[in-house]
């Protein structure tokens, strides 16, 4: 029996519009009075997150949601962090020392702060499209240099071109690769994590800290981000819309997330 189902959101929980249907609301909110736990599970960071929590009336206690690529979990009554992997500032330097040899932005983000990073005294004019990704999350984009940096931030972010993240991704040194977690979660943006930190480390440390068994998780999702998310679960079920490396793996496969692929998933694997 199915007691937990971890949801990534972007192209999973929502449409291409970044809306979560009624169906896919009302099945999910069916499934938790029967007392199934709800765990939505991304790469945005809280701010962004909190609309959907909101939506669903995921606000009661022992309510969590899993951030960051499962650098965070949070507890969504009280807002109180109770899980956090952060990246050593050294960690973060040494990226940012790579981003210097290509054309990608290099960011760097904690659930209050989502800074681009630059040099001392670099006149810099926002990009239309990463202020509009600043949106979708619900965090403006603050500039500073590294020298303004302190040690909370949890994930690094290349964000440019899909063929100039390409170029990166295949420049990165594998003693990086080695020494960090990292995922091109869409094809604009390439994430970075401390070592064995991803959505699937944070939700068997949730399912473990709630007492729920591998066989009575599930999880939901559609890009390479949630790879480890869908090993993590007794039952993975990818979307249509996912990627074929993500396919590879699914245990199920389900509808596309313009086709209420969630609700359709729920329903049967989970409600009575």
């Amino acid at each position: 029996m199915i007691k937990l189902v971890a949801i990534d959101i972007d192209g999973t929980l929502v449409n291409e519009e970044k809306i979560m249907s009624e169906k896919v609301k009302a099945t999910l909110q069916k499934a938790m009075k029967q007392g199934t736990k709800i765990v939505l599970c991304t790469g945005r960071p809280i701010t962004g997150i909190l609309p959907y929590v909101e939506e669903l009336g995921m606000e009661k206690e022992e309510d969590f949601v899993i951030s960051q690529n499962g650098a965070v979990i949070t507890r969504t009554d009280t807002r109180e962090i109770i899980e956090e992997w952060p990246m050593e500032l050294a960690g973060i330097k040494e990226w940012y020392e790579l981003s210097k040899k290509f054309k990608p932005l290099f960011l760097v983000m904690n659930e209050e702060d989502f800074n681009l990073i630059v040099e001392p005294e670099e006149d810099v004019e926002l990009e239309p499209a990463l202020i509009a990704e600043g949106k979708i999350i619900s965090m403006a984009v603050d500039v500073k240099t590294f020298e303004q940096l302190d040690s909370r931030y949890v994930k690094a972010v290349f964000f440019g071109e899909p063929n100039d993240l390409d170029e990166l991704e295949a420049g990165i040194p594998e003693a990086m690769r080695e020494n960090y977690s990292v995922v091109r979660s869409q094809v604009y943006l390439l994430e970075i994590a401390a070592k064995g930190i991803d959505k699937g480390t944070a939700l068997k440390q949730l399912a473990q800290d709630l007492g729920f068994e591998r066989e009575e998780v599930m999880a939901i999702g559609d890009g390479n981000n949630d790879y480890e998310m869908i090993e993590a679960a007794g039952l993975g079920v990818v979307m249509a819309n996912g990627t074929e490396r993500l396919k590879s793996i699914a245990d199920e496969l389900t509808l596309s997330n313009i086709e209420d692929g969630v609700a359709h998933a729920i329903e049967k694997f989970v409600l009575n």
